[in-house]
């Protein structure tokens, strides 16, 4: 999964410190990008991940009998093991999404939380990241995601230093007209040298389940 393109180009930021969430494995010392792609399917929640050579390395596969909560799987395509479970934990206006490690929805392995509150600006998107170790009671994020998701970029940052913190991953969304009739959605993950892409892939998940 580490594998680089020439053509990758790390998005800007001055801290390159390595990043993990879900595992040190997926920190790579390169920068690394990602396509995302919304597959057609029954469940209509599926995506495949391909590097930048066009392996797929990932794919996220709705659970089928999840009736009360939608819940996804991000699995390694090569052993098919599972890597995180996304579920959905939404409420009222909030949008909500908790990851947990593996095939898990136990609290112990709870490792982010995603949340989206209903914006006075519908065009701009502020996501807020909680780590599971985060003490503040989801009012400090440890991550945003800010930009524009109808416009089609996103940027991932880290809460390390300053108000602002600085730049780890960018998502953007790349649709045709015939993809977007039929809600087909691909993106494109650009990740930093040593920040988790497992992590960063998730997150371009959760932004699509969060605004279809």
């Amino acid at each position: 999964m580490a594998r680089q393109s020439s053509a990758t180009r790390p998005v800007m930021s001055s801290e390159p410190e390595e990043t993990p969430v879900v595992d040190a494995r997926y920190c790579v010392p390169a920068a690394t990008a990602f396509a995302v792609t919304k597959t057609i399917s029954v469940t209509g929640h599926d995506f495949t991940v391909n590097d930048a050579h066009g392996t797929a390395v990932m794919q996220v596969e709705a659970a089928v009998f999840s009736f009360l909560q939608a819940r996804s799987l991000l699995l390694d395509t090569a052993s098919r093991r599972p890597v995180l479970t996304l579920q959905d934990d939404s409420y009222m206006a909030t949008s909500r999404w908790q990851a947990y490690r593996g095939d898990s929805t136990s609290r112990r392995n709870l490792l982010f939380v995603a949340v989206k509150l209903s914006p006075l600006n519908l065009a701009r998107t502020k996501v807020r990241v909680f780590l599971a170790s985060n003490g503040s009671g989801e009012r400090v994020p440890d991550f945003v995601i800010s930009g524009s998701y109808y416009d089609g970029a996103c940027t991932v940052s880290a809460k390390g230093r300053g108000d602002d913190g600085y730049a780890i991953a960018q998502i953007t969304r790349q649709d045709t007209a015939g993809g977007a009739l039929l809600g087909r959605h691909t993106y494109t993950a650009r990740i930093n040298p040593g920040v988790d892409q497992a992590f960063i892939i998730a997150l371009a998940v959760i932004l699509d389940e969060m605004y279809h």
